[in-house]
């Protein structure tokens, strides 16, 4: 009675693992994520510009020529406003950019194709 419990529990789960290996996803995009850049805001907090940009994985070898940078200043009102410089390199054909600043969860998406400089604004509010 145990062999065959213990048969029964075996062909159940080499079922489920041969079932269960259906629809597999197939990696159709890359992504990378430039160092984060840290800018100080007008009232003197120190915030991190995460930066990603995402491709198709046949161009994903030149995500690594891939630079950004950030720049901020003060808008007025005690907030900052972030201007993010993303410079995407030729041989990429499409791209999705995506900034934000997790800390005050403010992102910004913009997209673009290669040899081209694409700009996302980000405005931080006073803390």
């Amino acid at each position: 009675m145990k062999a065959r419990t213990l048969f029964a529990g075996i062909l159940a789960s080499g079922a489920l693992v041969v079932g269960g290996a259906g629809s597999a996803s197939a990696n159709i995009a890359w992504c990378t994520s430039d160092p984060p850049v840290h800018v100080d805001t007008e009232s003197g907090a120190n915030v991190t510009v995460n930066t990603s940009v995402t491709v198709a994985k046949s161009e994903s070898g030149y995500l690594n020529d891939v630079k950004s940078d950030a720049v901020a200043v003060a808008n007025g009102a005690g907030g900052t406003y972030i201007t993010v410089h993303v410079n995407l390199p030729a041989g990429i054909s499409t791209a999705t950019v995506v900034s934000q600043v997790k800390r005050y969860h403010v992102s910004t998406i913009a997209g673009g194709h290669g040899v081209t400089v694409v700009t996302l604004y980000l405005t931080v509010p006073a803390a």
